[in-house]
C-alpha cells in the first residue's frame, strides 16, 4: 500500500506546486492558523484517494471537521494536505503534504511529499525509510557536539 500512498500524495503534491505562487484565495481559520483554498482541494484529493485504497478506515485530517466515528476503526488516515501553509502561502518552499495510516495507535506507515524541494520520503513499519527513493540509515551516534 506504500506504493499507492506515496503516488496519492505526490498528486496532491503536483497540484499544490501547480499553483504555488500563483493566484489562490487565503484566509485565517483562527487567528494566526492561515488556509488556502489548496489546502481544501488537495485535502479532497487525498480523502478520495485514500478512501479507495481502504474504505474501512477513519479519517482525521487538519483540514476536515474531526468526528468521534474515526475512534471506532481499527485504522485511521492521519492527514495534513499541506503541511507548512504558512510558507505555501507565502511563496517559501518548506511545505509538504503529509499523510500517515495509524492503525490500534501506532504509525504503520508515512509519506511526506516536498515537491518544491524535490524530496519524496516514505516509510513503513519493518520495510525501513527512503528519501527519494534512496533507503535511509539510522545514525548509530549517542551524542551530539554542543
Amino acid at each position: 500500500m506504500l506504493q499507492q500512498v506515496s503516488a496519492a500524495a505526490r498528486e496532491a503534491g503536483t497540484m499544490a506546486l501547480s499553483r504555488w505562487q500563483g493566484e489562490f484565495e487565503s484566509w485565517d481559520k483562527v487567528p494566526g492558523e492561515v488556509v488556502c483554498e489548496i489546502d481544501l482541494a488537495a485535502n479532497d484529493m487525498l480523502r478520495s484517494a485514500l478512501h479507495d485504497l481502504d474504505p474501512e478506515a477513519g479519517w482525521l485530517s487538519e483540514e476536515t471537521a474531526d468526528s468521534a466515528e474515526r475512534l471506532m476503526r481499527a485504522r485511521v488516515w492521519v492527514v495534513d494536505p499541506i503541511d507548512g501553509t504558512r510558507d505555501f502561502v507565502r511563496g517559501r518552499p518548506g511545505w509538504c503534504v503529509s499523510v500517515a495510516l495509524v492503525e490500534g495507535g501506532r504509525a504503520t506507515l508515512g509519506v511526506l511529499d516536498a515537491p518544491a524541494r524535490g524530496e519524496h520520503w516514505a516509510a513503513e513499519v519493518g520495510q525501513g525509510a527512503t528519501r527519494n527513493g534512496v533507503t535511509l540509515c539510522a545514525s548509530d551516534r549517542t551524542a551530539l557536539p554542543g
